[in-house]
């Protein structure tokens, strides 16, 4: 079995152990990161504090859901309701995270439920394509729940 798959198998069997569905919605985005870059994508807080500290990001949460395997892309998850709007102090200390780590060009995504609003001050950050918005179906991850 290949890396990649074992590492889809982990997060599969991982999201299907958390009941509290935001935590998991982290696992569910992170196979879709994975599937989409064609590389490992983890949970920030499965990473090893060794990794964290080799790649100079911090040991504690500062916002930061996902990282791929050289912390070279992060992202940040938000699992919110049909309509609910998510507004720049949901994202403030996360899109610091390229400053506090001096890596000013970092690919970072926003990770959201398809149904959820981003607040125009959100929306013109990634009108400018300073983050990606990636959009997942709520549905789709409720039925891999099951």
């Amino acid at each position: 079995m290949s890396y990649l798959l074992q590492h889809l198998t982990f997060l599969e069997q991982r999201m299907r152990t958390i009941r509290h569905l935001p935590s998991a919605f982290e696992y569910y985005a992170a196979k879709q990161m994975t599937l989409f870059h064609k590389i490992p994508f983890y949970v920030y807080q499965d990473i090893s504090p060794v990794q964290k500290q080799r790649f100079g990001f911090p040991l504690q949460d500062k916002g930061v859901d996902l990282a791929d395997e050289h912390f070279t892309h992060i992202a940040q998850v938000k699992y919110y309701g049909h309509g609910k709007m998510i507004h720049y102090g949901a994202l403030s200390t996360f899109l610091g995270t390229p400053i506090l780590v001096g890596k000013r060009n970092l690919p970072m995504t926003l990770i959201r439920t398809r149904h959820s609003v981003l607040h125009p001050e959100l929306q013109n950050i990634v009108d400018r394509r300073d983050i990606t918005d990636f959009k997942l179906c709520s549905t789709e991850f409720l039925g891999e729940m099951l």
